[in-house]
């Protein structure tokens, strides 16, 4: 039988768990990842029959993923659109210079951050960061008292995952992880990327070539990148889905 849980679904046969989703819903957007099917049980419709449980509970949301090849004709089946290639970096970090007009967020930066995440991403994040604000590093790029920009660093395995990463151009994303990156030298780190960043040379360069890369896909109303002064760099992790 399938049960459902509170943001997440988790299908069981024979009393053992064979499958497990997550899905997270920011406003009137879900975004739905870490979907597993145990190998001794796949090509047996679970997969499915979790994204349509998935989808249920999301109701008239927009749902995102980000898909792998072996998922893409699952998504595409059940009605998700092909929307953008998003890179993930991954290696042992190698020394990096502490750059000028990064500094660790304050308590006083949170309104202001999540100001800047909703105006680059559309959605109201704030219980995304505030459970990333539990266990993650914020550092900010600042204009005197002004948040121009903001990076997390959290742990995640066996290293760490920098990301959601929202800064008005490609410099201001790089002196953010050059923040984070400077006081992780030799530590394993990963970074999703989305299209946009211009960061994948520099990455390569510094430790973290690409390792994989998904598809970012979306069911229901495919909105158009916002444009504007802010953008979306980085994912929290491509694990949570496509935010």
């Amino acid at each position: 039988m399938l049960l459902a849980l509170s943001y997440g679904h988790v299908g069981i046969l024979e009393d053992r768990v064979v499958g497990a989703m997550c899905m997270t819903l920011l406003g009137d957007v879900a975004t739905i990842g870490l979907l597993i099917v145990d190998e001794r049980v796949r090509r047996r419709g679970l997969g499915e029959r979790l994204m349509k449980l998935a989808l249920e509970k999301a109701e008239r949301r927009q749902c995102r993923v980000i898909a792998t090849l072996e998922g893409m004709p699952l998504y595409r089946k059940l009605g998700f659109l092909e929307i953008e290639t998003i890179r993930t970096h991954q290696g042992i970090i190698a020394p990096v210079t502490v750059p000028d007009g990064v500094k660790w967020a304050t308590d006083n930066d949170f309104g202001q951050i999540l100001e800047i995440d909703r105006i680059a991403t559309g959605l109201d994040r704030g219980k995304l960061i505030s459970a990333l604000r539990d266990r993650a590093r914020f550092a900010v790029l600042r204009d005197s008292a002004k948040v121009l920009g903001y990076a997390a660093l959290l742990p995640y395995g066996r290293g760490e995952v920098a990301g959601p990463v929202v800064a008005s151009s490609t410099d201001g994303c790089r002196l953010l992880l050059s923040f984070l990156f400077s006081i992780r030298t030799g530590a394993l780190l990963r970074i999703d990327l989305r299209r946009e960043s211009g960061l994948g040379d520099w990455l390569s360069y510094i430790g973290l070539p690409e390792k994989y890369s998904g598809t970012a896909m979306c069911r229901g109303e495919v909105r158009p990148d916002i444009g504007g002064p802010l953008r979306s760099y980085a994912l929290a992790t491509s694990q949570f889905g496509f935010p």
